[in-house]
């Protein structure tokens, strides 16, 4: 570990009393995923993250205006504008089904579940390229098992994919157990993605699943950065191997989920002076998160970078309101 960062027992620790705190004292997930400014980020960093590992070249700017404006920008194959459409459409039913699901207290997974990620994934694109297999969107690879490019993992024949799979569903369904939640679903994505059960998007579709176990289980999903990508193929091949190390793709995985329990807690949380992130500035408010974007950027509203990262508060955004109104101009 490196210094100063805490060992991966008091992470996990920290994950499990903030999520305490998350339910009990900030009232948990928002009802309305449709109207919540934070799950809309999240929701858009992940398509852009998640499709980015697997080679989309769709900047943030492009796939906000792709999803939320249905405007085609920037000046790339089609096909990856239809990786994102896909994507997106994947993870919106994600959020949705699985914060539902949580609410009825159902955890149940099912081939179907993982069988509509693939079809609402891979639909878009598998229209206009068609895999040469003849393999149709949401069905489980078929014929000789394909190569995993730079890796030396083996993959299971074709003809065994449903069984393992049947088998992985069962181990979901039995929960956690005495395991950290975030531990046990590093297993899971681990375990799915050596299956590879699909013909192609195995990658897109393991980290969907493994953030609908994470949300029905009262945890926020897990996005793996696309500056992650080195650490996490890493991660997936000691986790894959003969003697298994699952500790690197564990902390990936609790990071990422700290990162966006953050994202949902600091609405209820913050004070008058506290420095947000503009999506979490924009919760509740007339503006969106990208609107709040371009003033800092402008330098009409007061606000601070860290990182990639836009921070201000809401008194600050009181102040550039105030200076908006007739009354408080000068």
């Amino acid at each position: 570990m490196n210094r100063g960062r805490p060992n991966l027992k008091k992470l996990l620790e920290k994950v499990n009393s903030e999520i305490i705190v998350f339910h009990k004292e900030t009232g948990g997930f928002p009802s309305s995923l449709e109207a919540n400014e934070i799950w809309r980020d999240i929701w858009l960093e992940e398509t852009h993250h998640s499709t980015a590992l697997e080679g989309n070249t769709l900047n943030s700017r492009e796939i906000y205006k792709l999803v939320e404006q249905e405007i085609v920008s920037g000046n790339k194959e089609i096909r990856h504008y239809l990786e994102v459409q896909g994507y997106s459409n994947a993870a919106r039913w994600v959020y949705e089904q699985a914060v539902g699901s949580y609410e009825q207290h159902d955890k149940t997974v099912t081939v179907q579940h993982i069988s509509h990620i693939h079809n609402l994934l891979m639909g878009p694109v598998w229209i206009s390229y068609p895999p040469v297999t003849g393999d149709k969107p949401g069905q489980f690879r078929r014929g000789t098992a394909p190569r995993i490019r730079g890796s030396s993992l083996k993959l299971p024949p074709s003809g065994d994919v449903s069984d393992l799979i049947n088998k992985l569903i069962h181990k979901i369904n039995l929960g956690s157990g005495s395991s950290h939640v975030c531990e046990w679903v590093a297993v899971i994505h681990s375990e799915f993605e050596k299956i590879h059960p699909f013909n192609d998007g195995n990658g897109r579709t393991g980290r969907l699943l493994m953030n609908y176990i994470l949300i029905v289980n009262g945890y926020p999903p897990a996005i793996i950065l696309k500056s992650q990508r080195p650490k996490y193929l890493r991660a997936l091949e000691r986790a894959q191997g003969k003697n298994p190390d699952y500790t690197m793709l564990v902390e990936l995985v609790a990071r990422a989920v700290r990162d966006n329990l953050n994202k949902l807690m600091l609405p209820k949380l913050s004070g008058e002076e506290d420095l947000v992130t503009l999506s979490t500035l924009a919760e509740g408010i007339q503006y969106q998160s990208s609107y709040l974007r371009r003033l800092a950027q402008e330098g009409k509203l007061k606000a601070v970078k860290e990182g990639n990262l836009w921070l201000s508060s809401k008194k600050w955004l009181q102040d550039y309101i105030d200076s908006r109104s007739p009354r408080g101009r000068r």
